[in-house]
């Protein structure tokens, strides 16, 4: 699967770890990697930030909390991840020692095309392809602070 950004490696990973690869699932990669390039954070500094992340805690929106472990190392086990529930979906990433803050979203038109497609069609491996390809600024508004 070519994902822009997202390397084959971290795709299968995050594929071992969370059993498919689905949408909810790529948009946490990018939600992930779009926060450290952001915040200028390299993968060998991956324990300097920190992430919340806001997201109905029921499948398939809570699949995206998989990506961003994946993607950035923030994890409830090493406590660098906070979870909210919530009818939102968005998240926010710190970086120690920086006043950055990089607060990302779902496009709300993007999220009720998933909700419409998965009613529809289901959300397979074929569609998280044509997201993980998706201009990024089609799929999440991101606002650094």
């Amino acid at each position: 699967m070519k994902m822009p950004e997202i390397s084959a490696d971290v795709v299968e990973f995050a594929r071992k770890l969370h059993g498919h690869v689905g949408p909810y699932l790529v948009i946490g990669l990018r939600m992930g990697i779009a926060a450290k390039k952001a915040l200028n954070i390299l993968d060998t500094e991956s324990t300097i930030l920190r992430a919340e992340v806001s997201v109905p805690m029921y499948p398939p929106f809570s699949c995206l909390l998989d990506g961003v472990q994946v993607s950035t190392t923030c994890t409830i086990g090493n406590q660098r991840l906070q979870i909210k529930n919530s009818k939102i979906i968005e998240a926010t990433f710190t970086k120690e020692n920086s006043s950055k803050i990089v607060k990302i979203k779902l496009n709300k038109q993007f999220r009720d095309e998933i909700e419409q497609r998965h009613k529809q069609n289901g959300l397979d491996e074929a569609y998280s392809r044509e997201i993980s390809e998706l201009p990024q600024n089609q799929l999440l508004t991101i606002i650094i602070e």
